[in-house]
């Protein structure tokens, strides 16, 4: 298989017509349409994933952020895009990104997490716009909020969640934006959500609940690690999985002392 043609399976499932108009999903580096000997799949692109590739011998990476956003007028060596730039074309490394359109389509990002956390009767979140930004589903059982968080952090596995003031309303509609979703509150508010999970809130955000519903930021790298398992299933079906690596170095890019 070469490298455009593993490009074409990802786009069929997230056609890159779908992206916004600031993102640059797709083929950013390419490798001279090269058969693929390995493909190493994460969220962001970094130095540290590029020498991962090397390491194992894989020619293309599949990431679900870009690495190039806006246009590069010199390429040296003093910031990290710069530098993946010139490790990417000196390996021979093809580097492909699907962002927007994946986190759009029925199956993507966050209908993957609405699965994660168990919610069924998924649909989109925004009434008449398909595909779109978010989406809302229900609980098998309402759950007190507590218990609710304490569920997330266990299926999930996260440590810790930032979220508005906890009410007694049970928790049985959940709304759902993977990565920056402040944007959708009001729309989940509409929809009678219970509580609405994203990531990168800020402070007057968290204001916005005004106890109508649980607001709860997972961390936006939290929300969409799981792309990484949604790529694997995507390219496994056509590619033997022998050649498909996931990253084992890849971690937040925030820490917290």
């Amino acid at each position: 298989m070469t490298t455009h043609q593993l490009c074409d399976i990802l786009n069929q499932f997230a056609p890159l017509s779908l992206q916004d108009s600031w993102d640059n999903s797709g083929l950013q580096i390419d490798n001279n349409n090269a058969i693929v000997t390995g493909v190493l799949i994460c969220l962001d692109i970094t130095e540290q994933s590029l020498q991962e590739a090397i390491e194992k011998g894989c020619n293309v990476i599949v990431a679900h952020h870009p690495l190039l956003f806006q246009g590069v007028k010199q390429i040296g060596h003093n910031n990290y895009i710069h530098r993946c730039i010139r490790l990417a074309i000196l390996h021979q490394i093809a580097i492909y990104a699907n962002h927007t359109p994946l986190d759009k389509v029925q199956g993507g990002t966050n209908w993957l997490l609405g699965t994660q956390i168990g919610l069924q009767h998924i649909t989109y979140l925004q009434t008449g716009e398909t595909p779109s930004y978010g989406i809302i589903g229900e609980l098998t059982q309402p759950m007190d909020q507590t218990a609710f968080v304490n569920t997330l952090k266990e299926k999930l596995g996260i440590a810790q969640i930032r979220g508005s003031q906890m009410g007694k309303t049970p928790i049985k509609r959940v709304a759902i934006c993977s990565g920056s979703g402040s944007f959708l509150i009001d729309n989940a508010m509409a929809c009678q959500a219970d509580a609405f999970i994203c990531g990168d809130l800020k402070h007057h955000d968290f204001h916005k609940a005004d106890n109508r519903l649980l607001l709860l930021d997972i961390g936006h790298f939290e929300s969409e690690i799981g792309t990484k398992e949604l790529f694997f299933s995507l390219l496994s079906k056509k590619i033997p999985t022998f050649v498909l690596h996931l990253s084992e170095k890849e971690r937040s890019p925030i820490y917290c002392y």
